[in-house]
């Protein structure tokens, strides 16, 4: 596993938690729902949110109080070749700028979870609290996106609670929208979900996986609808 790095993103969360909350109740009018289903948790946990933009991973830390012991949240990272052709995102994404926010690329190209997902596995094995996008990657048209198994995988592996998260919606939104402060954003924490509501059984496969992630965005889409 990479070094674990913790004092670094629990700084700067709890720094970004005070400078993103003032910023998103000044300019954005955000509204966070649900928080009393994350009550009495303990890790291993998994945070598992629709993805609507990059801004998404600035609101999850806004999720918790601010001395909760569930910090730092690590996030499951595309690898730097992933924004090669995405401008000036090529230079500043990269394994040190992601592990000092707390996110963790996936060793990817293997197309083998145990291998793709080795470090975040063996952080919730250490009881932390990751956060992975079941549909993989930022939606290109406001919609939800096909479920991949990355986070089926992570919760069968590491028997961490699910917790699901509506965001809507940092989509689209622009410099304009939040200077005027045109757009709100609701944010709703679901209930948890554990293994064996999203298992059938006890040798699952690929499918099982990406079964186990649809089940997740299910619960996502009713909240959007």
């Amino acid at each position: 596993m990479k070094k674990l790095n913790y004092y670094g993103p629990l700084f700067l969360q709890k720094v970004g938690y005070l400078v993103f909350l003032f910023l998103y109740k000044v300019f954005l009018n955000i509204e966070i729902k649900g928080k009393e289903n994350l009550k009495d948790l303990k890790g291993p946990i998994i945070i598992a949110p629709n993805h609507t933009s990059e801004l998404d991973v600035t609101a999850m830390p806004l999720l918790f109080p601010f001395f909760s012991s569930l910090y730092p949240i690590y996030f499951v990272a595309n690898s730097r070749a992933k924004f090669m052709g995405f401008g000036w995102r090529k230079y500043v994404y990269g394994e040190a700028f992601f592990n000092m926010l707390g996110g963790y690329s996936t060793n990817s190209g293997h197309r083998d979870y145990v291998v793709s997902l080795e470090d975040h596995i063996k952080l919730l094995s250490n009881k932390h609290t990751i956060c992975i996008f079941p549909e993989g990657r930022r939606t290109l048209d406001g919609n939800l996106g096909p479920a991949r198994g990355g986070m089926g995988y992570m919760a069968f592996t590491s028997r961490a609670t699910v917790v699901p998260v509506a965001i809507d919606t940092f989509f689209n939104i622009s410099p304009w929208d939040l200077f005027m402060r045109k757009r709100k954003v609701v944010i709703t924490v679901l209930k948890p979900v554990t293994t064996e509501e999203i298992f059938q059984t006890n040798n699952p496969e690929v499918v099982d996986f990406q079964h186990a992630s649809e089940m997740i965005l299910e619960r996502i889409s009713s909240v959007l609808q």
